[in-house]
């Protein structure tokens, strides 16, 4: 069997409705490995692909209609443009496979990606706004995950002369799937859990609600943050005490106390113990878009500027 016939019928297998030039590689080189597929010998000139051998492979599944560029990451095809010249696209369409929404799309084509701030609360029933836009977050780390996953894919990484294709971040374009993207770029590092029937990621529930008070302004606004913690938090409450103790910075413990304690009513030791993160004349604020005001809460030594 022929190496691009045996990754054909891998990438319909998978299932996924697109497939980056990366993950194209990772499974030619896992079939390379195999030397058989479905119990038949691979017709394979050398022990592990190059990049020639990439780009033919790819160049055949694109001149046979089983592959081609995605339209929202590569451009406009012309006449004039070959199989060669769109095998470095750095999406590519399954034909064979029914195409996917935004959320789908975005999670297969940069691994790290999740769905986060109003996105999320829509996801989770935590507010009533339609975002115009996809709320994404990635983290600013993307090199550093990007090595740990090329190590894990590929093993012997730093083999002499066994070429690798690199995992590297794709520009994302405005729109895709029809859909505005806004992209984030994070240094959290938060609890992710996968969407039923589909194969974008989100941020968990109680991140999300730690989101919204590290980020307001990409959920809607303070204003909005209060009142989804106040309709919403008491029944998250075991999802959002633990996110919040996990946060870093100081002022989220901050924010979060006074909303749970002050305007909710909520009395546990976990929260009390944020207290100890709060600044006797500093300029801590509920809202860190609008500027400083003397009302303040004396327990938690926040503005309320709200």
């Amino acid at each position: 069997m022929l190496a691009h016939e045996a990754l054909r019928i891998v990438l319909i297998d998978c299932n996924e409705p697109v497939v980056t030039g990366y993950k194209l590689f990772v499974r030619l080189a896992g079939l390379y490995r195999q030397r058989k597929f479905q119990g038949e010998d691979l017709e394979l000139k050398r022990a592990c692909p190059n990049r020639y051998d990439y780009r033919r492979v790819v160049s055949l599944l694109v001149k046979q209609r089983y592959l081609q560029p995605d339209m929202d990451f590569f451009g406009r095809i012309t006449p004039s443009t070959t199989p060669e010249m769109m095998a470095h696209s750095p999406v590519f369409r399954v034909i064979d496979v029914p195409d996917g929404v935004a959320e789908d799309i975005t999670a297969l084509v940069d691994p790290f990606c999740y769905v986060s701030h109003l996105s999320a609360m829509q996801r989770y029933g935590l507010t009533n706004r339609s975002p115009e836009a996809l709320t994404l977050s990635t983290p600013a780390a993307w090199k550093d995950a990007a090595l740990a996953r090329m190590r894990s894919d590929y093993g012997d990484i730093g083999a002499p002369g066994q070429y690798r294709f690199p995992l590297s971040r794709i520009e994302w374009p405005e729109i895709v799937r029809r859909r505005a993207i806004a992209f984030h770029k994070t240094n959290r590092t938060p609890l992710l859990r996968d969407i039923r029937d589909s194969f974008a990621r989100i941020a968990a529930v109680g991140e999300t609600f730690v989101q919204t008070l590290d980020r307001p302004e990409l959920c809607g606004g303070m204003d909005h943050v209060v009142e989804v913690w106040e309709e919403h938090a008491k029944t998250y409450l075991r999802e959002i005490i633990p996110a919040v103790e996990r946060a870093p910075e100081k002022i989220i413990k901050v924010r979060a106390g006074y909303l749970l304690d002050e305007r909710l009513g909520i009395h546990d030791a976990r929260i009390d113990s944020w207290t100890q993160y709060a600044q006797s004349g500093g300029s801590q604020r509920l809202d860190p878009t609008k500027p400083f005001i003397n009302s303040r809460s004396e327990k938690w030594m926040i503005s309320l500027n709200v």
